[in-house]
């Protein structure tokens, strides 16, 4: 048997699997990238939301907590804590608006924070696009009388 035919077998077989390899690991990375701003956005709306129970008049501040994690924003020298996420993606429904279908200022009233908007960009490379996250959305009932 002569081995010169089959000198390129090997590396053949070896570009197929590490084409595989690499795809099944930038795969990986896109899912968990995902992972982590998905959850990152939730807890950013869940801060937001607790800052707001307590601080239901102040909306500006429970929008600047969303993205800096301080109720004063950049005026106190803060960044925001996820890149490319702005006070502009973040609505805050106040207890008694209209528009948000809140009952009123009484015990059922809500504070309500929904981050959209948010754009992430994925690692693939044969393929590389970029999307809109799905708007994420925390609730919870006023703890402060709405002034």
């Amino acid at each position: 048997m002569r081995f010169g035919r089959r000198r390129g077998q090997s590396l053949l077989e070896n570009a197929l699997v590490l084409i595989v390899l690499a795809m099944f690991l930038i795969g990986i990375l896109d899912f968990g990238q995902y992972l982590y701003f998905h959850q990152s956005l939730a807890d950013r709306a869940r801060a937001a939301v607790r800052y707001g129970a307590v601080n239901p008049g102040d909306k500006t501040g429970i929008q600047n907590v969303a993205v800096y994690n301080d109720p004063k924003g950049t005026a106190n020298g803060a960044t925001p804590l996820l890149p490319n996420l702005t006070t502009a993606m973040i609505a805050v429904c106040l207890p008694g608006e209209a528009s948000c279908g809140d009952p009123g200022t009484g015990p059922d009233s809500r504070i309500t924070v929904t981050i959209s908007g948010y754009r992430m960009a994925t690692f693939n490379l044969v393929i590389p696009r970029s999307f809109t996250n799905r708007p994420i959305t925390a609730s919870l009932p006023s703890e402060a009388p709405f002034s």
